[in-house]
């Protein structure tokens, strides 16, 4: 859809995009994570489960992004964004 001056579809395509780079670097996080326990590496190995958290809580955040999406453009309506 186009008719809010946005188009909705490339919206959620870069959303998903997001969501997919964040599962990606949490993927990344996880295996340098095994990476450092290997080498008892508790300072990094701590930051990197830090990260992990923050990861897993951003791609929480981003949960429902569609039906979020669907319902603003819905009550948006015909309103020229700019």
């Amino acid at each position: 859809m186009h008719d809010v001056g946005m188009n909705m579809g490339q919206l959620a395509m870069s959303v998903k995009q997001v969501d997919d780079t964040i599962a990606l670097a949490r993927d990344w996080s996880h295996s340098l994570l095994h990476a450092t326990e290997n080498f008892d590496m508790e300072r990094i190995g701590s930051k990197l489960q830090a990260a992990m958290k923050a990861l897993d809580e951003a791609r929480a955040a981003l949960e429902g992004y569609e039906d979020a999406i669907e319902a603003d453009h819905n009550s948006v309506g015909s309103v020229r964004l700019v």
